[in-house]
């Protein structure tokens, strides 16, 4: 039973109670006031049913949408925690990949390593047999290692005269002659001071000698030779021919125009006038050369000119002189020398027949006598250093 009925039947019992001492009350006069809350009793019930309904419906729909949120979130943890654990996978795998590869390489470099340090045993292995060797030949030799750098200093020397002597190398004698006083000063003999003040004259003397510009003046003749096949030659082509022979006088009337016999005797007199030609100029003709012999000139005064450069790059002055000559004299004698271009280049063949190729180179001997003295005394009269050395 609802509380609502209790509430109902408890006013109803107690308004009996109250009206059993009165019987004398009608008895439609004491149903009355009941009649009214026995209607209200169903609607009453019906709101608190239908409350009641909307709250478990409510509960009910709230939980599960609950429900569902739990499980959606749920199969997004298990995608998630998916993805970690396959990205987990694929890290794995590069990890291992990567301890792989960081394997074979630290493998590879230590298989290096140890072929270095054996090759560095090897190597030092030959050191030390060579320094033995070394020690070996000097012990034979007998030579203080004064001997040894005062042997090096006249080898410098010698290199130093026959660069100059034989090729004109100024540039090479004078490193051997520096690089000469150098080993004697590491000698630190007071006895080579006279070596090493005849070292400094040879040097000052060459420093003193000038050079041409081999490399200039043979692009100078390059360039001339060059310039060959572009030269005129005199008489290559006759002058004008007179204008006064071999035509039709503005007077003269054309054969054509003459009838009979007459016409025939014109035409055979101008054939004849055109076998004959009259050319009048005012200076001698010089004789003309045919094709072939104009072109071996040119060739032939092209190689002069080569010539003449090798001979200045082998400073061999009698032969870069002869061929400038020859060069000179065919230009005179075969080309126009009313041309430009022909007199430009006697020109430069003039300034370039002045040109000192070979110049005069000083003397560099006396240091490497004095020095081959100095020797002969240390060995006591034995000889040239490469005899017996002093003893130590």
């Amino acid at each position: 039973m609802t509380e609502t009925e209790k509430e109902t039947q408890a006013p109803a019992t107690s308004s009996a109670t109250q009206a059993s001492p009165d019987e004398s009350v009608p008895q439609d006069v004491l149903e009355s006031p009941a009649q009214p809350q026995a209607s209200r009793l169903p609607t009453a019930a019906l709101v608190t049913a239908i409350v009641a309904l909307l709250s478990g419906v409510g509960a009910l729909t709230a939980g599960y949408f609950i429900w569902h949120e739990v499980a959606r979130q749920a199969d997004w943890q298990k995608e998630v925690i998916a993805q970690i654990d396959s990205r987990n996978q694929a890290m794995d795998q590069r990890l291992a990949q990567m301890k792989d590869r960081i394997e074979a390489l630290l493998a590879d470099s230590l298989q290096r390593d140890r072929e270095f340090q054996q090759s560095l045993a090897k190597l030092a292995r030959e050191q030390e047999a060579l320094s033995s060797a070394f020690s070996r030949l000097r012990a034979r030799l007998g030579r203080r290692l004064e001997g040894w750098i005062l042997a090096e200093a006249q080898y410098l020397l010698e290199i130093a005269n026959q660069r100059l002597r034989l090729f004109h190398d100024v540039a090479t004698a004078r490193a051997a002659l520096r690089e000469a006083d150098r080993r004697i000063t590491e000698a630190d003999d007071p006895g080579l001071i006279p070596v090493r003040e005849e070292i400094a004259r040879e040097l000052a003397a060459l420093d003193a000698v000038s050079l041409p510009d081999f490399a200039g003046l043979g692009t100078r003749l390059s360039a001339l030779a060059e310039q060959v096949d572009r030269l005129p030659i005199a008489g290559a082509s006759p002058g004008p021919a007179s204008q006064t022979t071999g035509k039709i006088g503005a007077n003269q009337t054309a054969p054509e125009e003459i009838p009979g016999w007459r016409a025939l005797l014109t035409r055979v007199w101008e054939a004849f006038r055109e076998l004959v030609s009259i050319q009048r100029t005012d200076a001698p003709v010089a004789p003309l050369l045919p094709p072939k012999e104009r072109f071996f000139l040119r060739a032939n005064l092209a190689l002069e000119l080569e010539a003449a450069r090798l001979a200045l790059l082998r400073e061999q002055a009698a032969l870069y002189r002869s061929s400038l000559d020859q060069a000179r004299d065919w230009l005179t004698r075969y080309f126009d020398p009313e041309d430009a271009g022909v007199r430009a280049m006697l020109e430069a063949i003039d300034e370039l027949q002045r040109v000192e190729v070979s110049p005069r180179l000083p003397d560099i001997s006396g240091s490497l006598r004095l020095l081959r003295d100095h020797l002969r005394q240390l060995e006591g009269g034995a000889g040239e250093p490469g005899g017996t050395g002093s003893r130590s």
